[in-house]
């Protein structure tokens, strides 16, 4: 919403949805940005989406990518900044997101049993994630 507000082109994922924990890679034109915090070059997110930022706005800055959505965090001017994944998620929120999918028919079954079966496996880096949106919130970034 934020990119499409801006200026920036969004749209439906060719990849399909994105659900689960997923590692981002923060971007090595950007470790200037991030160099203040002691936080690692990879983040695990809990997503849930199945669109996607397709087109930057114009100004904007990429900060994080994943192996599956090229553009999974961007920043524009020193104020604002787009999180595709959702750091303020707990698994148990995911959880019930995965059952109200199912129910609805948008997955399968099959797929969101999969998908909380994974969902054990990794937790996000919450203090990182707390960190890094703090500091940009505060503008020490």
């Amino acid at each position: 919403i934020l990119s499409r507000a801006l200026g920036g082109k969004t749209g439906r994922a060719v990849s399909g949805w994105d659900i689960g924990v997923t590692t981002i890679h923060l971007s090595s034109s950007s470790s200037k940005f991030f160099s203040s915090l002691e936080i690692p070059t990879t983040l695990p997110i809990i997503e849930c989406h199945r669109d996607e930022v397709r087109e930057l706005p114009p100004k904007a800055e990429v900060l994080a990518w994943s192996e599956k959505t090229g553009i999974e965090m961007f920043k524009y001017g020193s104020h604002m900044m787009g999180i595709q994944g959702h750091p303020e998620y707990t698994q148990d929120i995911l959880f019930h997101l995965i059952d109200r999918l199912t129910q609805r028919g948008y997955i399968e079954d099959w797929y969101g049993d999969e998908l909380k079966a994974k969902l054990e496996e990794v937790e996000p880096d919450k203090d990182a994630w707390k960190n890094l949106c703090t500091s940009f919130l505060k503008d020490r970034l």
